[in-house]
């Protein structure tokens, strides 16, 4: 097979690194989340992926609440693709990037959950290393 050279074909690659490693997910007041792809080039999802399918497809089917799946996925995403955050306070004071803070922030920000689980099931959003979230989008 012959060589081609494809002019701009790096807008149409994905970069596994970003979606690995993470890109910047720029909040309102100045918050940064740092969020990795629920796709195969995050080795940690691609671990747990057939057993969160199974989980989300058992709430699924025993009719559960949105609030118990989306409390399913916000400890999840917390877990396996928010790697870090800035700017993210309480009573003033920085706090410090867990597992419980993450989860905890997921469910009470509604905004900022519907901007992660808007942003990381498609790698496209893993070329460059910040994105906005656009609440209008996000809200939809």
């Amino acid at each position: 097979m012959a060589d081609f050279v494809f002019d701009n074909i790096e807008e149409m690659q994905r970069n596994r690194e970003l979606e690995k490693d993470g890109i910047e997910l720029g909040l309102p007041g100045n918050r940064v989340l740092i969020v990795r792809a629920a796709s195969d080039a995050n080795p940690q999802w691609r671990a747990r992926s057939e057993q969160i399918s199974n989980e989300l497809r058992r709430l699924s089917n025993a009719k559960a609440p949105p609030e118990r799946t989306r409390a399913y996925l916000a400890r999840t995403y917390a877990e396996l693709l928010v790697k870090d955050w800035r700017g993210i306070t309480g009573h003033g004071v920085a706090i410090p990037y867990s597992v419980e803070a993450g989860t905890a922030f997921l469910i009470a920000a509604d905004d900022a959950y519907a901007a992660v689980d808007g942003i990381v099931w498609d790698n496209k959003n893993f070329r460059s290393t910040r994105v906005n979230a656009v609440l209008e989008e996000v809200k939809n």
